[in-house]
């Protein structure tokens, strides 16, 4: 299974569910499975992460998958670690998140999706503690918009292009010294 894959069904059995999840974990992150047991701290942190965002969406854990994010980083120094990207597939899409560190951590989530200056795909565009947050983002009759409900973490968020205007370099880019993407 690669993982751009999504499963045709989801396996009825505690067994079946498991072995499917297990070699998802096997297939993404083959180090960091292996060694599951011995950075117990980040496999505990991701599997409670799983089953509380599965809960407040009321969805499956075996539909969530958490594991390193490619973009952002915890910690300082030498304890530099990726945090976490959160990918739940449903109906055949793929939701990503990334804990909201702002409130109750593992409690609440942010929404990634694309930026409207640069298009990058993968930036905090909601902040979602359950269902009825993600459908307020959702909603299309909804009279909230955007830039009003965007989270502050959209801004200077390091999955931004460089070149846009909310990257970590806005300041000097407002200033007028927009730089363009290299060809």
């Amino acid at each position: 299974m690669t993982t751009d894959e999504t499963p045709s069904r989801t396996p009825a059995s505690l067994a079946d569910r498991a072995i499917t999840v297990a070699r998802l974990h096997r297939a993404i992150a083959p180090r960091a499975f292996a060694d599951r047991h011995g950075a117990q701290s980040s496999w505990n942190r991701r599997a409670i992460t799983t089953s509380h965002i599965a809960a407040a969406l009321g969805v499956g854990a075996d539909t969530v998958l958490v594991r390193d994010d490619p973009d952002r980083h915890c910690g300082t120094g030498a304890t530099l670690a990726p945090g976490d990207l959160i990918e739940v597939t449903n109906d055949g899409r793929r939701w990503y998140f990334i804990p909201d560190l702002s409130g109750f951590v593992m409690w609440s989530w942010l929404l990634l999706g694309p930026c409207p200056d640069c298009g990058a795909p993968r930036v905090p565009i909601a902040r979602v503690a359950g269902l009825a947050d993600l459908g307020a983002h959702l909603d299309t009759e909804s009279e909230e918009h955007f830039f009003d409900t965007a989270p502050f973490e959209f801004q200077g968020d390091p999955a931004h292009h460089p070149h846009c205007l909310y990257s970590a370099n806005a300041s000097e880019l407002r200033a007028g010294h927009r730089k363009e993407p290299l060809s």
